[in-house]
């Protein structure tokens, strides 16, 4: 078997295993040990791929986003608002119950881990809602004088609020229409 298989074989076990054990058990009660051995690999193969357990929450929250910035751009031969739509909306048509707990295990490892400011940033959604943004003003749909930065930054927090606290609250709140109203409230903002 060639070593690079071997490698990510290895890190997509880790990744499974520590899953499976943080939907057993809370995040904390889960230690570096438990996942090893779940896993059967050593502690120096889980140090080789993660610098500790908040890098699997990172990582299984990556994937997440990964998918959104995949999805949004298979999207550009649609309306720019129907784009837009699909992008605000796009957590509650694609993350399940199953997803919770990546979303929670996230944000506990944001706050407690040394690697929180860099967490906090949210790269791949300000990218998209950036570039929808800019083509939104150059094909007439929103109002030219937005302020581009700014209006990403806010549909952003406020998106990925709204996912957290569907995450932190199990799911108890109507993920589709919190983002619903989150859509209705910037495209009346941000139309001509």
């Amino acid at each position: 078997m060639n070593p690079a298989n071997k490698t990510n074989e290895t890190k997509q076990l880790l990744m499974e295993c520590a899953k499976k054990l943080f939907n057993e058990k809370s995040f904390e009660q889960v230690s570096v040990n438990e996942i090893c051995a779940a896993a059967g690999v050593t502690k120096g193969a889980f140090y080789h791929h993660f610098d500790s357990k908040y890098d699997i929450c990172i990582q299984q929250y990556r994937a997440i986003q990964n998918k959104f910035f995949e999805d949004i751009m298979n999207t550009a031969d649609m309306p720019l608002q129907k784009r837009f739509h699909e992008a605000i909306m796009w957590y509650s048509q694609n993350c399940t119950i199953d997803d919770i707990n990546i979303f929670r295990n996230y944000y506990k490892a944001m706050l407690n881990s040394e690697k929180s400011r860099l967490m906090r940033k949210i790269d791949i959604n300000t990218r998209v809602f950036s570039e929808l943004l800019s083509i939104g003003i150059k094909e007439g749909l929103f109002r030219p004088t937005i302020n581009i930065p700014f209006y990403t930054e806010v549909i952003t927090r406020f998106l990925f609020s709204i996912v957290m606290d569907w995450a932190l609250l199990g799911g108890e709140i109507d993920l589709r229409r919190e983002e619903a109203n989150l859509y209705r409230n910037m495209i009346s903002v941000l139309q001509v």
